[in-house]
């Protein structure tokens, strides 16, 4: 590990502990074992290493969904989710939301959010595009994608979506693990693919398709 990836990776762990305006530049550089004005060689001030925690978290979460053949912006291929069954679709689902209580720089990440969004309007701006914005934007994407082909009913996606998302966005930040969450996640699936599926006499003729 580099020694600028040190930084980043105790800073990590500092702002998840205090928050980012808990911690100084003197904070991380004792943390590391360096002198604070090597911290300068690497980056220009705290908000930069907080910007590089940033860069190096989305990365890390676009690897996941690129790695597990996932949609991660709207305009990826989003047909894994076309014409699957309730269990498949589980198997999705899990694959996705996993990700958020299972990766290790993740869970900081969102702590370190929680932690700092009302006293710093970067971070709460973050928090409110990463765990808002852009999950009902994906999931809009996804089921704009299954009403044109005919799988879900006929809906606003948007409106859909954040119907969705708002049991989702609650289970995350308020179970301690996702064996925790599995269950009430599961039970949210089944009875979102009954409101906005094929009605029971249509899909009859194509089993595993609502």
């Amino acid at each position: 590990m580099t020694t600028k990836e040190k930084i980043v990776e105790t800073a990590l762990d500092l702002f998840a502990q205090r928050g980012y305006d808990g911690v100084s530049i003197r904070d991380i550089a004792r943390a590391v074992g360096i002198r604070e004005s090597s911290i300068y060689n690497h980056f220009p001030s705290k908000r930069a290493v907080f910007d590089g925690i940033v860069d190096y978290c989305l990365r890390q979460a676009e690897d996941y969904f690129r790695q597990s053949n996932l949609p991660f912006a709207p305009g990826d291929d989003a047909s894994v989710y076309g014409g699957v069954g309730l269990e498949e679709l589980l198997g999705l689902i899990e694959r996705t939301f996993r990700f958020f209580f299972d990766d290790p720089y993740h869970t900081r990440f969102r702590r370190l959010l929680l932690l700092s969004q009302y006293a710093d309007p970067r971070c709460q701006e973050i928090y409110r595009q990463l765990y808002r914005d852009k999950c009902v934007q994906v999931q809009a994407y996804i089921f704009s994608a299954l009403m044109d082909a005919g799988e879900l009913r006929r809906e606003d996606p948007m409106a859909v979506a954040a119907e969705f998302h708002g049991p989702m966005f609650m289970l995350i930040h308020t179970c301690g693990s996702f064996e925790e969450a599995w269950p009430s996640i599961r039970t949210h699936v089944e009875q979102f693919r009954k409101n906005y599926g094929r009605r029971a006499e249509e899909c009859s003729e194509r089993p595993g398709v609502v």
